[in-house]
């Protein structure tokens, strides 16, 4: 089983990566974040095997926070 987040500022981009997981068996979502601050600190106490990850988002891109993790 991999496990994943979805981190997008953006809610129908999240609704529809979340759509395309749930049609992967061996594909399980453990949250989405609108926020990366908030997906940051879940990865503090998670781990999780793929992120999707939007670049351009407010506060904290995504680049930066690829390289925070």
């Amino acid at each position: 089983m991999i496990t994943c987040i979805i981190v997008d500022d953006e809610p129908l981009a999240v609704q529809l990566l979340s759509s395309y997981a749930e049609k992967i068996d061996y594909l399980t979502v453990l949250n989405s974040f609108s926020n990366p601050i908030e997906a940051l600190s879940f990865l503090q106490t998670n781990s999780v095997d793929l992120i999707f990850l939007d670049v351009q988002m407010p506060e904290l891109n995504g680049i930066q926070l690829a390289k925070l993790i």
